[in-house]
């Protein structure tokens, strides 16, 4: 009877491990593996018949955190993609106004060292203008657009860039107060720039206009009133109207060349040609106003340098203006220009270093602006349109080249013009 008992005894055991504890083991275990966020297909023995039901009810769930992890990585990389591949600066912040995702344009954007993740809106951006549009947009749902001016620390002063800012809730169902807002960071500081440039080179235009017919209906005035009997009023009055006349026809032609350029309105002719020519006739043609102003020009060229495709009415227009730059402003009987041309790889440089006065350091980063004087009253006495140099930058990049200015003030200047010496590698570049 003992024995009997002992083998019913074990017996009782086995069964019950087998039916009650082996199952809740192997249900442990693989409750265990979900909360370690392993949603692999769940493989287990058939269970006996009163834990079919809750295994197949995990197996279910593995199965639905299976697709809810597979949406949620798609989602998540979805995301990133679409973030990564904005040029706008984007961040997402929760209700606190904590930053909880941003993407890379705006770390760009705004120069910033450290992650914004995790840090407060105006922490990041200190900027009350914002943090009052995220507070509207989080109470009410309405989206916010608003203007930013920020100001950034360089070396020797700051660099400002505007932005478009648009301001969204994001709302987990219809009708909620947001949970999160997007905010949205459009650049538009070359279009403020290019605002500003248009609104500085219409006043600019307006005031050369101005002067000159000024002067012409002032002493058209002064004829009317009865100086026309005068034959020696009336002449200077008539010499005086005639050179703003030619003035205001200069000025037009400046401005049209100017713009026809930059539109690329104007094709160039392109033909190979011996460059050093250019700049004799360009010598010669000058050479009344040498010789008024009693200056000396020199020409050191290298022959390798002389062969190259150009525009030849073009750059005369821009050795023309170069020299005659360096004859307006130097001081009579002591000014000396030397043009220097020498070639480089695969282009050919062309200096005209003088002694003049210089270009003081603030004004040489203008210097190719167009309606830009350095010496303003005096720019104009010598018939200047301020244009000059515009021109030639311009035309030079129309070459696939470019143009530099180093000068010393009291110590002369040097421009510098670089031109490709053939047409090809530009074209090439710029297609």
């Amino acid at each position: 009877m003992v024995f009997g008992g002992s083998l019913l005894a074990i017996l009782l055991v086995v069964v019950g491990y087998w039916c009650f504890i082996s199952p809740v083991l192997r249900l442990r275990d693989a409750l265990a593996r979900l909360a370690r966020k392993d949603f692999r297909p769940l493989i287990l023995p058939r269970p006996p018949i009163f834990f079919r039901q809750s295994t197949r009810n995990l197996r279910l769930i593995t199965e639905l955190l299976q697709q809810l992890d597979r949406q949620i990585t798609d989602e998540g990389f979805s995301l990133r993609a679409i973030l990564s591949s904005m040029v706008e600066g984007v961040f997402i912040t929760d209700r606190s106004q904590r930053i909880r995702l941003v993407n890379d344009a705006l770390v760009q954007l705004f120069d910033l060292k450290i992650s914004p993740v995790n840090r407060s809106v105006i922490e990041v951006f200190r900027k009350h203008e914002l943090q009052k549009a995220l507070d509207a947009v989080l109470e009410s749902g309405q989206p916010q657009r608003l203007e930013l001016v920020v100001e950034t620390a360089l070396a020797g002063g700051y660099d400002v860039k505007h932005f478009d800012v648009y301001v969204a809730g994001l709302n987990p169902k219809a009708n909620t107060r947001p949970m999160a807002a997007l905010v949205v960071f459009h650049d538009v500081t070359k279009v403020k720039n290019l605002e500003a440039m248009r609104r500085e080179f219409l006043a600019n235009v307006s005031h050369e206009f101005r002067t000159p017919l000024a002067i012409i209906n002032g002493y058209l005035e002064t004829l009317l009133d009865g100086a026309i009997e005068d034959r020696e009023m009336a002449l200077n009055s008539l010499r005086t109207m005639l050179r703003n006349g030619q003035r205001l026809n200069l000025l037009i032609d400046d401005l049209l060349t100017v713009s026809r350029i930059e539109a690329k309105a104007e094709m160039l002719e392109f033909r190979g040609g011996d460059i050093r020519d250019v700049m004799m006739r360009v010598i010669d043609h000058l050479e009344p106003n040498i010789r008024d102003r009693d200056a000396r020009v020199d020409v050191d060229w290298a022959p390798e340098a002389r062969e190259i495709e150009f525009d030849a009415r073009r750059i005369e227009q821009v050795f023309s203006n170069l020299l005659g730059n360096a004859l307006r402003y130097g001081d009579p009987h002591t000014l000396r220009v030397k043009i220097i041309g020498r070639r480089l790889a695969g282009e050919i440089r062309v200096a005209f270093e003088d002694n003049g006065p210089g270009i003081p350091y603030d004004d040489q980063p203008h210097i190719f602006e167009r309606f830009y004087r350095v010496h303003k009253d005096r720019s104009r006495d010598a018939g200047g349109t301020g244009l000059g140099l515009s021109i030639v930058r311009s035309v030079v990049e129309a070459h696939g080249g470019r143009v530099m200015v180093e000068s010393t003030p009291g110590r002369g200047a040097t421009f510098i013009v670089f031109l490709p010496i053939s047409q090809a590698s530009n074209l090439q570049m710029s297609g």
